[in-house]
């Protein structure tokens, strides 16, 4: 069997194993502003510094799949789970801690 199908076929029993809460921690890269979503060096960051280690991690590890994950999945994942109110990371954290948010 050649390299590339070997490659193919371990890309996809990983896709298999995905770390839970994959599309949340990517809707709170999205939402935080910090990243274009397609900087995946970017997006890796953001998900270690937002406190997803196990999705940066599983990401990095899968970075030829993130695009079609980006591409197709994440866009019907955010079609199915739209965000209430659109707020940001910073809203949530003041709504859900009680701290006022001061606005510009």
């Amino acid at each position: 069997m050649n390299q590339r199908i070997q490659e193919t076929r371990a890309g996809v029993a990983s896709l298999r194993h995905r770390p839970p809460l994959l599309m949340e921690a990517l809707d709170e890269v999205k939402a935080s502003g910090l990243c274009n979503m397609f900087n995946y060096a970017c997006v890796i960051l953001a998900l270690e510094d937002l406190g997803y280690g196990l999705q940066a991690d599983w990401l990095e590890e899968n970075i030829y799949s993130y695009n079609e994950i980006l591409i197709h999945e994440f866009s019907q994942w955010l079609h199915a789970n739209p965000r209430p109110f659109r707020e940001s990371v910073a809203q949530r954290v003041a709504r859900e801690t009680g701290l006022e948010l001061i606005e510009e």
